[in-house]
């Protein structure tokens, strides 16, 4: 599996900081009681010069260094606890200068040896919902979320949305890239295909792949912007992002440069064997109609269709409160 590199690389220089801070701040922790406790700094002192007593006693000989060390360990555990005494009665946990890191598996480093640690893996997940513009969707929006009952009214639309539910569940948990295929949600408003979408988005992102989900509207005005209007062309992405979602498809405005666009996602990921949902509430016909039959031909000869029914489920909602 693999994530997005400038996520990866962004978070690998904020963890090469945290150490560094919890260090800081325990520093200016001490600093405190070395002030305010009284005995505190003499004791702090003494412990600090621990390192320095067991090398002089070392070099005093073999004869008799055990004992000498074992008295030395002795004396700092005594002085240990009478740190801690001395903090207990100013009021202070006894652990209060020590290093605090957020993750103590990994001491804010981020990995444990060359292991990467659930801390830094949870990290990119939550960074990789923002970066793929799902990260307020999926609060509401997850397989969890997604009911089923508002469809069992007709048997025929509930057989058909809980295939299209299976089918976009196992999609996400079996996703690989190179291998997995296109999916095209087809259907009207409020039918659950922007749901399903981002709780495909969420499962994919959470199992460790690179995703980014974007509006048509938006995916075709940053094609425009980079080409007439000489704005940041990022616009690469959507054609090497491991999942690519594209919900709506058909609001945005038409004319041959979308048109061009639209072929070019799909040609281009078809041929790098990346896959990509869409969402439309275009018929067959309507798409070919808006698109061409080239663009028609592809999506659906090479997509996945799942054909959306059943009544607007966000009525429903509103009805029931």
């Amino acid at each position: 599996m693999s994530y997005n590199n400038e996520n990866y690389y962004k978070l690998r220089e904020e963890y090469a900081e945290k150490p560094l801070r919890a260090i800081e701040k325990a520093d200016a922790r001490k600093a405190e009681l070395r002030q305010k406790v009284k005995n505190y700094a003499e004791l702090d002192d003494a412990l600090a010069a621990t390192a320095s007593r067991i090398m002089g006693a070392a070099m005093q000989g073999r004869e008799g260094l055990d004992e000498r060390i074992a008295k030395i360990k002795q004396e700092t555990v005594d002085m240990r606890l009478a740190m801690a005494e001395l903090l207990k009665n100013a009021g202070y946990p006894a652990d209060y200068a020590d290093v605090h890191y957020e993750c103590a598996a990994c001491g804010d480093t981020g990995f444990i040896g060359t292991k990467m640690c659930s801390c830094f893996r949870r990290a990119l997940t939550l960074r990789g919902y923002e970066s793929a513009g799902v990260a307020r969707l999926i609060a509401t929006q997850s397989f969890d979320t997604f009911s089923l009952d508002y469809y069992r009214r007709d048997p025929k639309v509930f057989s058909r949305m809980q295939h299209n539910f299976e089918t976009a569940q196992n999609f996400a948990r079996s996703f690989a890239p190179k291998n997995s295929p296109s999916l095209l949600f087809i259907g009207g408003t409020g039918l659950g295909k922007t749901h399903l979408s981002s709780a495909i988005a969420k499962e994919v992102i959470d199992r460790g792949f690179d995703v980014l989900y974007d509006s048509a509207m938006h995916v075709f005005a940053a094609f425009e912007n980079a080409r007439f209007h000489d704005g940041a062309d990022d616009t690469d992405r959507y054609l090497t992002v491991e999942l690519l979602i594209l919900d709506d498809l058909g609001t945005e405005l038409g004319g041959a440069f979308t048109t061009a666009c639209l072929y070019d996602i799909i040609n281009t990921r078809l041929v790098r064997g990346l896959p990509t949902v869409m969402s439309t509430n275009l018929s067959a016909g309507e798409l070919a109609d808006r698109y061409g039959e080239r663009i028609a031909s592809r999506l659906f000869g090479e997509y996945t269709p799942l054909v959306f029914c059943g009544e607007d489920v966000r009525k429903e909602k509103i009805a029931l409160r």
